[in-house]
């Protein structure tokens, strides 16, 4: 057996952990093929509890020759933002909402059926509590790789060259009220929205989330009393819309201002919204005819 320098970050309800591979010898081997060849890369990963033993199921792609993955610093960049949360499970700068009722509703429907089985104590509830624990994933997954699907094709109707999601590494601490269940999907998401996107061309990209739940995305004023729960009304120019909305519109200007600030020779860059763009500024561009 021989130890692999190749690592995979699986999701876990506490972030990603690091998984070095212990391999069977002999390079035309399965997985060691994969694994030691320059010409595959791995996409994602994820552990699966099963029967008593963790399972790690790797993704991993071919890179093509010549594949060229970054674009011209000078190339025009149309993102789309996408704010996360309980309520809306993900509402996109486009005005796009996916509602988290279905995810919420089977996440209390489980929590009763394990609370149920817990109470009982038997050896048999604990085998179905563990029954219960695949389902739930198994219908949670279906779920993402959905919502993760019609992301990637708002962006691409949107002809957006970037997905732009706030930075989930403290996620817990900006929605204090999301279960575990919400923190590993919200995870979970990103990394299929990552992967899948790349088929398109588009980059996935995390921003420092801070204050874009406060902000207003049309004047840029910052203030705690500008949203209340699921409304936002600015308490400077009087902007009113969803707060969810507002917060992906901001998200997608934060990847703006820090391409602004990295200096990549002044190639413009602007959020996609329903009807036209933001651009760094946050003023409002309307769509080059008025039949757009």
């Amino acid at each position: 057996m021989q130890r692999s320098t190749a690592t995979t970050y699986p999701s876990t309800v506490d972030g990603r952990v690091a998984c070095d591979y212990i391999l069977p010898d002999g390079s035309e081997t399965p997985p060691t093929k994969y694994v030691s060849d320059g010409d595959f890369e791995f996409r994602m990963a994820h552990l699966q509890y099963r029967d008593g033993d963790w399972y790690l199921h790797a993704s991993m792609r071919k890179v093509e020759a010549g594949e060229e993955s970054s674009e011209s610093e000078s190339e025009h960049r149309t993102v789309l933002g996408v704010d996360l949360g309980v309520n809306s499970f993900a509402v996109a700068s486009t005005g796009r909402f996916w509602s988290a009722d279905e995810f919420n509703h089977w996440r209390r429907e489980y929590e009763k059926r394990r609370g149920s089985l817990q109470q009982c104590g038997s050896r048999y509830a604990h085998e179905n509590i563990e029954n219960v624990g695949q389902k739930e994933y198994g219908r949670f997954e279906i779920h993402l790789h959905t919502v993760a699907n019609e992301i990637i094709e708002e962006a691409v109707e949107s002809d957006c060259s970037h997905i732009v999601f706030e930075d989930l590494t403290h996620i817990r601490k900006n929605i204090p009220e999301a279960m575990w269940q919400h923190v590993w999907a919200f995870r979970r998401l990103y990394e299929y929205v990552e992967y899948k996107a790349e088929e398109h061309r588009i980059e996935a990209v995390q921003v420092d989330p801070r204050n874009t739940s406060k902000r207003c995305s049309t004047c840029g004023f910052t203030h705690d009393d500008n949203r209340h729960q699921e409304s936002f009304e600015c308490q400077k120019c009087g902007y009113e819309n969803h707060a969810d909305y507002n917060a992906a519109k901001n998200i997608g200007l934060q990847y703006l201002r820090r391409r602004q600030n990295a200096n990549d020779g002044g190639a413009p860059v602007d959020v996609r919204l329903n009807r036209g763009t933001l651009n760094v500024s946050g003023e409002y561009v309307p769509p080059a005819s008025t039949g757009a």
